[in-house]
Order: C-alpha cells, then sequence, then structure tokens
C-alpha cells in the first residue's frame, strides 16, 4: 500500500481503540521508524495479539524499543514478522528482549535485517523458551559461525521445526556440526535453506550426517557453498529417503560429473520434483 510514515498517527488512533485486536498486517509499505513508533504507541493498550507483520517497512533500530515493549505485553503471540527491515544487532537485541515473556511462538521472521553475530546470544534466548517453533527465518543476516552456533543452541529443545532459514550468513563449515545436531532432532522439517554459507564439502557432509533421520523434506538449498564431490555420497544418501522432494537447489558449487553422478542416484526415487537447479557446477 506504500501508506509512509505520514499515516501512521491515523492508523495508530484505529489501534488504539480497539484492544481486541489479534492479528496485524502493515508489511510492505515504508513506515521507517518513525512510522514504526507511531505504531507502536497506538497499540500500547493492545493485549492479545498472535500475529504482528511489519516486515519490508525500513524500520531501522530507533524503533526496536518500541516495538519491543508492544511484544512484552502481548506474551499470547504466536507469529512475528519483521524481515526486510534494518534492525541490525542492536535493534535484534531489544527485539529479543521484548520477547522475553513470549512462549508460544510458531513463527520468527527476522531475515534480511543485517543482524550481525552480536545478537545470536538473546535471539538464542528466545528459541531456548519457545519449543513450539516451527519456522525460523534468519537468512540474510551476518550470523557468521559463532552467532549460528549460538542460534542452534538455542534450538536444543525444538523438535517441530518445518522450516529453518539461515540462507547468506557467511556460517562456514566451523558451525555445521551445531546445526547438524538441530537437524537430527527436527524430523517434521521440510524446508531446509542453508544456501550461500561457505560449508564446502567437509559441512554439507555433517548437515547430511543431520538429515538422515529427516524423510519429509520438500526443499533443500545446499547453493553456493563451494561444495565439491567429495559431499557427493552423503548428499545423495539424503536425497534418497526424501521422496516427497520437489526443489533442489545445489548450482554454484563445484560437484563436477562425479559429484553429479551421484546425485543422480539419489534421485532415483523421487518422483515429485518440480525444480532441480544444479547450474554452475563444472558438470561435463
Amino acid at each position: 500500500n506504500n501508506i509512509s510514515e505520514e499515516a501512521a498517527d491515523d492508523i495508530a488512533a484505529v489501534l488504539s481503540h480497539n484492544n481486541k485486536l489479534q492479528k496485524l498486517y502493515l508489511y510492505g509499505n515504508n513506515l521507517q521508524a518513525a512510522g514504526a513508533i507511531k505504531i507502536a504507541k497506538g497499540l500500547e493498550n493492545v493485549s492479545n495479539l498472535t500475529l504482528i507483520d511489519l516486515s519490508n517497512n525500513n524500520i531501522s533500530e530507533e524503533a526496536a524499543d518500541d516495538i519491543a515493549a508492544v511484544l512484552s505485553h502481548n506474551n499470547k503471540l504466536q507469529e512475528l514478522y519483521l524481515g526486510g527491515n534494518n534492525l541490525q544487532a542492536a535493534g535484534a537485541i531489544k527485539i529479543a528482549k521484548g520477547l522475553e515473556n513470549v512462549s508460544n511462538l510458531t513463527l520468527i521472521d527476522l531475515s534480511n535485517n543485517n543482524i550481525s553475530k552480536e545478537a545470536a546470544d538473546d535471539i538464542a534466548a528466545v528459541l531456548s523458551h519457545n519449543n513450539k517453533l516451527q519456522e525460523l527465518y534468519l537468512g540474510g543476516n551476518n550470523l557468521q559461525a559463532a552467532g549460528a552456533i549460538k542460534i542452534a543452541k538455542g534450538l536444543e529443545n525444538v523438535s517441530n521445526l518445518t522450516m529453518l532459514d539461515l540462507d547468506d550468513n557467511n556460517i562456514s563449515e566451523e558451525a555445521a556440526d551445531d546445526i547438524a545436531a538441530v537437524l537430527s532432532h527436527n524430523n517434521k522439517l521440510q524446508e531446509l535453506y542453508l544456501g550461500g554459507n561457505n560449508l564446502q564439502a567437509a559441512g554439507a557432509i555433517k548437515i547430511a550426517k543431520g538429515l538422515e533421520n529427516v524423510s519429509n523434506l520438500t526443499l533443500i538449498d545446499l547453493s553456493n557453498n563451494n561444495i565439491s564431490k567429495e559431499a557427493a555420497d552423503d548428499i545423495e544418501a539424503v536425497l534418497s529417503h526424501n521422496n516427497k522432494l520437489q526443489k533442489l537447489y545445489l548450482y554454484g558449487n563445484n560437484l563436477q560429473a562425479a559429484g553429479a553422478i551421484k546425485i543422480a542416484k539419489g534421485l532415483e526415487n523421487v518422483s515429485n520434483l518440480t525444480l532441480i537447479d544444479l547450474s554452475n557446477n563444472n558438470i561435463s
């Protein structure tokens, strides 16, 4: 709607006298920090929210305190969408503080917020007391290995994940053991996004080991990870017991012909594929 900050006062006025409000969708506007602060003020007396969507609003860290205040008195919250803003680590830490007493979250989206590893402890703390969590979107940040390890620790008691997005976080192979541990006790997982993380063959092998008991995957993204043919056997094994797979992204690695042959063998019993991407793999 491209509402922008100018309309925020009026929207906030509406919110202020609707204290039974349960779901608020304001995504894809251009509220910015100033508008988000006004919206938060309008929600001061609202305490029954189950869903908040403020994604893609160019909201910076300046609004995080006010958003956190809203979260702190909405402990029935189940879905929180804050992706595609620019909260950075400082803002993410404040949001996490606001979620300290929220324990019914099934979805958290903090993707594409330029969040560095400095916020990982606080995000992990939120995850640790939200064991009903099903979907976690943290792609497009800069958590690096240190941050990803902390996030994984926060997910130790979460076993109902159906979607995990850690795309483009510069994780590297160092965090692969910890991520694999999370995968190993989330056998309901359906979508896994780990593209753009420089896992390399060693990391991909560890991830594959973590997926040994996962058989409901419909999407796997291991693109742009500098994975060589050495990991192909392990990836093949994962594919062989996920016959519901629909989308497989392995582009931008270095599987070569030998690796691609193994991947193909792993897909012999998969018949629901709608997309396979093996481009840029030096396959002859």
